[in-house]
């Protein structure tokens, strides 16, 4: 006897038989079969975003918050097209979503090649979303759903992770499922089809793996082993690590380099790895923007970087690749065979890439870490590098900003997680915010994606039922303003810090040093204002506090003591700048403003 179910019921029950329990979006005609759905589920629950990016966002947030997976859906049109700037940053930063988007039935579907549109708000959401996701499918005929789902799920859950996309016309969403299936499993050749021929068919899976071919090995043992011989010879080891060695594997990595006193550098999305002050942090590397003791410490002073699901990029290693580290060796674990097709030292001299597992390397490692060495006298020389240059930085008046952040992250120490959106206050926030350990900071990393921080902290607070913070520029919080009714609404307990220097103060910066001054759409006066964000949360119902920043030490703690959500406005001056930054063609450990040079060359010679 078959056992039958509604379309959008089994889809709810499958996603949270798997944890999801909180799913995120904004009700529409084409989306309503499934909305019913999460509204029957005694164990599910709808949250309705004010403009579906925020719901995007949100579901970001969340993954990132749980190490788990998430879910956003849409209506069809606009809808569904509002989810795409969210998608794309769950695809940039390997987060796990499963976004689910209504359709026009599928008999309202003409037939007519090149017909422009084929009903009301209509889309072709896979053809969009294909470049972004890990895998999208509409689904047509109730009978597929099963394997769809089922796959979707591995697919984002596995390997490198990130985001899928399941279109469902509305007659197929009121469709029946006959005997669902909650555990489908797939080989890795059918993986390997459905992600890499999403865009080619044919050769797709082919090409994945000759990039995979192009690696040193695929071999987790191979590559343990490897680690191993160069750790007896080296003297200065750093374990880099990135966001895709998150979870556990962090944890082991972590634990490895305290038991043998080994110096952590890690990526900006994966700087929550150790709490601030741990001894063996030391800061992001960066190729503008990272700490000044990371570059330092990676760039001229180590002899062995071993980089664990760090993809070296640019923005963390500069754009004068080949001059990266040239005096250490380095050794690359990463999942994905196209990020170590960077070539980090020119011809690959010196360096090493294993296309597998970090999780799986990781593990072999603990396993032998009996042959790892201690590195007490390293480990000192790091903190000297540290502890001078913080001195260096602390004596820069420009960086009032950042005194601030370190002044409000003690302040928010008892939040479990804190969203930072993109702008000059992202870079105060990594270089200066004393994370506790435990304490997640959040980013939009590869996307940089202005709005994302509120969404992302309301999402954040579903992941983890504690409260939580976020801080944001003015122009920032602007973009997703609208999700404070949101907050409002469910009493959400998130403390939004908003830095308002009325500007764009990151393009202002790159105005007065490269376009004479001239600050186009970035000043109040010149295209740009910023609205009383005092008065905008008072009007929706939300506690609010506007303070000049040389009072936040004064006025800013008393005030988010108080339950609840909360707004502190902090007004700087519109000429804000971040630093320590690097100036374009030097080496990323000389930064502006310069190290004094005796500092700096009693610090090249340790």
């Amino acid at each position: 006897m078959s056992n039958k179910m509604k379309l959008t019921d089994y889809v709810v029950d499958f996603l949270e038989k798997k944890g999801i329990h909180d799913f995120f979006g904004y009700q529409g005609t084409m989306i309503a079969h499934l909305v019913n759905s999460i509204e029957k589920n005694p164990d599910a629950r709808s949250h309705s975003s004010y403009n579906e990016q925020g719901a995007a966002f949100a579901a970001c947030g969340y993954a990132q918050a749980k190490d788990a997976c998430g879910c956003a859906y849409a209506t069809s049109g606009p809808g569904a097209a509002n989810l795409l700037s969210g998608v794309a940053d769950a695809y940039f930063d390997s987060l796990p979503v499963i976004f689910i988007t209504g359709q026009l039935n599928t008999y309202e579907y003409s037939g007519i090649a090149g017909l422009r549109q084929q009903g009301f708000q209509e889309i072709d959401m896979v053809s969009m979303a294909k470049p972004v996701t890990k895998y999208a499918v509409q689904v047509r005929d109730p009978k597929n759903i099963v394997r769809e789902l089922n796959l979707a799920w591995q697919i984002a859950n596995t390997g490198r992770k990130g985001p899928v996309l399941i279109d469902l016309p509305m007659n197929v969403q009121r469709g029946e499922v006959e005997d669902p299936v909650y555990d489908m499993k797939f080989s890795e050749e059918e993986i390997e089809a459905a992600v890499y021929g999403k865009n080619d068919p044919e050769n797709g899976a082919a090409f994945y793996r000759d990039a995979v071919a192009k690696a040193d090995s695929s071999d987790a043992g191979e590559a343990a082993e490897y680690i191993l011989t160069k750790m007896k010879e080296a003297k200065r080891p750093v374990f880099m690590i990135g966001h895709g060695a998150d979870g556990e594997t962090e944890k082991m990595l972590t634990d490895l380099a305290r038991a043998h006193h080994i110096p952590v550098i890690t990526s900006v999305l994966a700087r929550s790895a150790l709490g601030f002050r741990d001894p063996l942090n030391f800061g992001c590397i960066g190729g503008a923007y990272g700490h000044r003791y990371a570059n330092m410490i990676a760039n001229a002073k180590s002899d062995l970087l071993l980089c664990f699901g760090i993809s070296l990029c640019t923005r963390q290693i500069g754009t004068k690749v080949h001059e990266f580290a040239k005096g250490a060796e380095i050794i690359r674990v990463d999942i994905d065979p196209y990020n170590l097709q960077r070539e980090i030292h020119e011809g690959r001299k010196g360096e090493k890439c294993f296309c597998v597992s970090a999780e799986d390397v990781v593990r072999k490692l603990t396993k032998q870490q009996a042959q790892i060495g201690f590195y007490e006298e390293w480990l000192a020389i790091c903190q000297k590098i540290r502890k001078e240059l913080e001195q260096v930085d602390d004596a820069t008046p420009q960086r009032y900003p950042n005194r601030m952040i370190a002044y409000l992250s003690d302040q928010l120490s008892d939040t479990e997680a804190v969203a930072v959106d993109v702008g000059q206050h992202m870079v105060w926030s990594y270089q200066s915010f004393h994370n506790q350990q435990g304490q997640k900071t959040l980013f939009s990393g590869g996307h940089g994606a202005m709005g994302y921080a509120l969404p992302a902290a309301i999402g954040a607070y579903y992941a983890t039922g504690k409260p939580v913070a976020c801080i944001c520029g003015d122009g920032a919080f602007q973009m997703n303003i609208q999700e404070l009714q949101w907050v409002k609404r469910e009493n959400i307990p998130v403390k939004m810090i908003v830095m308002n220097n009325e500007a764009l103060g990151m393009i202002r910066h790159l105005q007065r040093d490269y376009f004479d001054c001239v600050y186009a759409d970035t000043s109040d006066g010149s295209g740009f204002s910023s609205c009383d964000f005092f008065d905008v949360a008072q009007a929706y119902g939300i506690s609010s506090k506007r303070i000049q920043g040389e009072d936040v030490e004064k006025y800013a703690g008393e005030f988010l003591e108080q339950d609840g959500p909360e707004l502190l406005e902090i007004m700087l001056e519109n000429g804000t700048y971040a630093y320590p930054k690097t100036c374009l063609g030097e080496p990323i450990h000389n930064q502006q403003p310069y190290i004094p040079k005796p500092i700096f060359d009693e610090l090249m010679e340790l």
